[in-house]
């Protein structure tokens, strides 16, 4: 198993630590390359204030019992002040690059990951496994303020090794010392520091298993834990778009079942487990860390008592040898701390680290100054990652330029499936999809998709202007954005609009945009598929915002919109389809009729006739009505 596939829970071996924890400082690194030098300088500063002021009040009281002037220790108390008042300014300057340098940092990595979520295959984005993962990235930076936590828990990690170093390197003369008394109480010394060192690591060990367990509950996915449920219930479920049905169905009851029984109970378990763990780790700690002291007193006290040590240097030891122990002990918390940050970042890890499914093409397209493209399906089958069945099975056709197609069928029949797999946004399980006579997959996949001009039913505007929608860019050309909206009948809707093409769309950043109607939006999206001016222009359920009425007006100006190209257009509406001469009628995966309207509605045993009378009692239009 791979680490960054291993359950937060599951013990890992020294290289696989070694491997997440190196991973985490390579993250740190690529985001902001200058934050370990700021880092190691300011908390080298930082410790160095500490301890001047400790070798100033130390070297004061020996001075003075040593009889040395008021005007000689003066200018030396100085110095040394002056020294540090550097340092608290070197510290300030870099406690200020460190935060911007972190702040910038977390708004790389969000930029990073929508990248990643741009550059992906289709399939890998659409996988169940990607959603899994995704869906827990997301959870594991919830907690912890996600690989900010890494920075943070660098910095301790920094500030107490250069805090343990310091205490040792004040320590060495009076070590010394003990070293020279070759006694049994000398070694006693060392023998029980050692073994209260190790105590501390052994503790720190397995209340940080305890953490981790702690941490583990967030983001396990048995509904009896309920965390998941909790969450969702808090933030998820009264989300805007829920709000209107938590309204409707008095939703409210459910959701606070979630939160205040289920939801409290889960939350009742977490909080015992960790005031409990934190309550017994502080207790065992604080005796270890006084046992140290109290052998530490002791031993130096003897030594002073002995006439070998000066009452200042004793106190300077005294604290050097508490801020060593406290070190040793953050030491190894926090080294706990960073690598549980680590690997809940490795779920981010194994997201960045996704390689494309599929080959994206080399070759480039042919540009016809004709148009002359030709489209074939030989035996494709299809099924979707994660599912036993088939979406499209054994499914041949062949589609010229300049034609018109209608795709119906019933929901789940394939139709979708197979505009998907045209434009490869899915590669088929089984099969061949030819252009020109050519495998799509050997084309260069960013010069391929450049034929296709697509609306989904699920299509996405984004909040920005309608031209930069319609133009997908910020550079566009005027006339042809409304020439294409016009087309795509917004026309009269542009008119009364007071920016025209450079109304925004929403208001996600600013309250001067509109919220357009289903069917405004939908025609918007038919207008970004017009300008695109592709060969090909395929239609996915584009219209089923608007009233039959309104459908029907569209597509009677279907062929004017489209001019030369090919279309394929999916509709549910089957009096829509009237004026293709070619419709492909669609069922469980497989082409089972194809023909003009007239042939299909000649066979009254097909499946064509039977949706087609199914759905004309619906339609009033007596214009529609005289046609059927």
């Amino acid at each position: 198993m791979d680490v960054n596939s291993k359950e937060i829970t599951e013990k890992l071996t020294f290289r696989e630590k070694k491997a997440v924890l190196l991973r985490l400082l390579k993250e740190i690194y690529l985001l902001a390359p200058s934050f370990i030098v700021v880092t190691i300088f300011r908390q080298l500063f930082r410790v160095a204030v500490g301890y001047i002021g400790i070798y100033i009040s130390t070297m004061v009281l020996n001075e003075l019992q040593e009889g040395t002037s008021a005007e000689r220790l003066i200018p030396k108390v100085v110095l040394w002040m002056l020294a540090t008042l550097i340092l608290y300014l070197l510290i300030g300057k870099l406690s200020n690059e460190s935060e911007v340098i972190k702040s910038h940092s977390w708004e790389l990595l969000d930029a990073r990951k929508a990248i990643k979520n741009m550059e992906m295959n289709y399939p890998d984005l659409d996988s169940p496994y990607t959603n899994k993962l995704y869906s827990r990235m997301e959870e594991d930076n919830r907690w912890g303020s996600g690989i900010y936590g890494g920075f943070d828990n660098f910095e301790k990690l920094c500030y107490q090794i250069f805090n343990a170093l310091f205490a040792i390197g004040m320590l060495v003369p009076v070590l010394y010392e003990l070293l020279g008394h070759k006694n049994v109480l000398t070694y006693i010394f060392f023998a029980v520091l050692v073994l209260v060192i190790l105590c501390n690591g052994i503790a720190e060990r397995y209340f940080g298993r305890k953490l981790t367990e702690y941490m583990a509950l967030w983001t396990n996915d048995k509904p009896e834990d309920t965390n998941l449920m909790w969450y969702y219930a808090v933030y998820d479920g009264i989300s805007m778009e829920n709000r209107k049905d938590v309204k409707l169905y008095d939703v409210i009851d459910l959701l606070k079942e979630y939160t205040f029984v289920h939801g409290m109970k889960f939350l009742k378990h977490k909080d015992n487990l960790v005031a409990g763990t934190s309550g017994r780790r502080e207790f065992i700690i604080n005796i270890l860390n006084a046992g140290v002291r109290g052998i530490c007193y002791l031993f130096l006290t003897l030594i002073a008592a002995g006439g070998s040590l000066a009452a200042g240097l004793l106190i300077r030891y005294v604290a050097c040898f508490e801020r060593l122990t406290n070190s040793v002990q953050n030491i190894l918390h926090d080294a706990q701390a960073f690598l549980l940050v680590a690997r809940r970042q490795s779920t981010m890890f194994e997201f960045l680290d996704i390689k494309p499914s599929f080959y994206e093409g080399k070759l480039p397209v042919e540009k016809r100054s004709d148009n002359e493209y030709e489209v074939e399906f030989c035996n494709v089958s299809f099924r979707y990652p994660g599912r036993e069945e088939y979406a499209l099975r054994n499914f041949s056709l062949k589609l010229r330029i300049g034609e018109r197609m209608a795709v119906v069928g019933k929901n789940g029949s394939g139709k979708t499936t197979m505009i998907k797999l045209l434009c490869r946004l899915y590669e088929p399980t089984e099969g061949v999809i030819y252009l020109n006579g050519v495998d799509i997959r050997k084309y260069d996949y960013c010069e391929y998709m450049q034929l296709f001009s697509v609306v989904f039913q699920d299509f996405a505007l984004f909040d920005y202007s309608i031209a930069e929608n319609v133009a997908t860019g910020e550079k566009y050309d005027s006339e042809k954005v409304v020439e294409s909206l016009i087309k795509a009948g917004f026309g009269e809707r542009l008119g009364r609009l007071p920016d025209g093409t450079e109304t925004l769309i929403d208001k996600g950043y600013d309250e001067k945009g509109i919220l357009f109607s289903g069917g405004e939006r939908q025609k918007i999206a038919i207008a970004r598929a017009l300008y695109k001016d592709s060969p090909f222009i395929l239609l996915d359920e584009p219209t089923a915002a608007l009233d039959p009425v309104a459908e029907y007006e569209v597509y009677s100006a279907f062929d004017e919109m489209v001019g030369s190209k090919t279309a394929i257009y999916i509709s549910h509406r089957l009096s829509s389809c009237r004026f293709c001469d070619d419709i492909v009628v669609f069922d469980k995966g497989q082409v089972v009729q194809r023909g003009s309207h007239t042939t299909l509605m000649a066979d009254e045993s097909g499946l064509y006739y039977s949706l087609y009378m199914a759905q004309a009692q619906y339609y009033e239009n007596t214009a529609v009505k005289s046609e059927m």
